[in-house]
């Protein structure tokens, strides 16, 4: 994701640069981040079971 100049930088007290250091892995600083969620640990993954969608407000009831 480019950033644009004007924004403000998620890293620093300053204006987005356009350094591009906000996309990068925190484990290999030579490749861009995938969002793997390595860096984090990430080991589980969770879901939900979806048992109806109401597409009509109307059949909702609480």
């Amino acid at each position: 994701m480019k950033k644009k100049f004007g924004q403000e930088c998620v890293l620093y007290d300053r204006e987005c640069i356009g350094c591009m250091e906000c996309e990068m892995c925190d484990l290999d600083n030579t490749k861009v981040c995938n969002n793997c969620g390595k860096c984090i640990e990430v080991q589980d993954v969770a879901s939900i079971k979806i048992d109806k969608v109401y597409t009509n407000p109307n059949d909702y009831k609480d």
